[in-house]
């Protein structure tokens, strides 16, 4: 998983190994059109730009004289939110808009008995979830489990920043009791579920869209609780 130690303001964010950004095919669609990638400060603008899948972090920071550390924080921040894919040893991580958006439509008429499937398979797997939702609404919280796929899906699709998003539930998830080591056993329930609605529909390629998408996110909502 991307380092659980990121931060922001010029601290260590990811791990040892230098990353490789590289610009998606989706980001052409929306970087002139998106409220947030119009705003952008300018090191964002920059960095997308030398997001060339050639040059590594370490070689972007000293093209644009800047740490490596404010470099790897800008990278995460735009792949968290569909601009660029990280390649990190032999790993890429990428927010894929289209797969997203496609698996979410296929189970969105079930949404109600996909939060049900989720939670019931949750409980069943690792009872000792089960107390982090003691004085929890069950049915107010599956209907939030739906939202926040929504709200993800529909944020990367229209290139918005998805970061405060993350920053929140992270923050939320901890006075809940989460702890990191919560998050692979919801990512791994959460493609189980994926699969049982989808069926043989649900594509290796869409797998790995939600695979990836959820380590990306995991990590920024950890990060949120340090």
């Amino acid at each position: 998983m991307v380092d659980a130690a990121l931060k922001s303001g010029g601290k260590k964010v990811l791990s040892q190994q230098l990353l490789i950004p590289l610009r998606t095919p989706y980001a052409d669609t929306v970087v002139l059109t998106s409220p947030w990638a119009t705003s952008w400060q300018r090191i964002y603008r920059q960095v997308f730009w030398l997001s060339d899948g050639q040059r590594d972090v370490r070689k972007i920071a000293r093209l644009l004289h800047k740490p490596e550390a404010e470099i790897e924080r800008v990278i995460h921040e735009l792949t968290i939110n569909g601009y660029t894919s990280m390649q990190l040893a032999e790993k890429v991580l990428v927010m894929d808009a289209v797969l997203l958006k496609q698996s979410f439509e296929i189970i969105k008429p079930q949404q109600e008995a996909f939060a049900n499937s989720f939670y019931q398979r949750l409980f069943a797997y690792y009872p000792e979830t089960q107390k982090l939702f003691a004085h929890t609404d069950m049915e107010r919280q599956k209907s939030s489990l739906m939202a926040t796929l929504a709200t993800v899906v529909a944020t990367v699709e229209r290139g918005d920043n998805l970061i405060p998003t993350l920053q929140r539930l992270g923050e939320r998830h901890q006075h809940y009791g989460v702890t990191p080591d919560h998050y692979p056993l919801v990512g791994g329930v959460l493609l189980e579920t994926f699969k049982e609605y989808i069926g043989p529909s649900f594509s290796f390629a869409m797998q790995n869209a939600w695979s990836k998408a959820f380590e990306l996110i995991s990590s920024h909502m950890i990060a949120a609780q340090s």
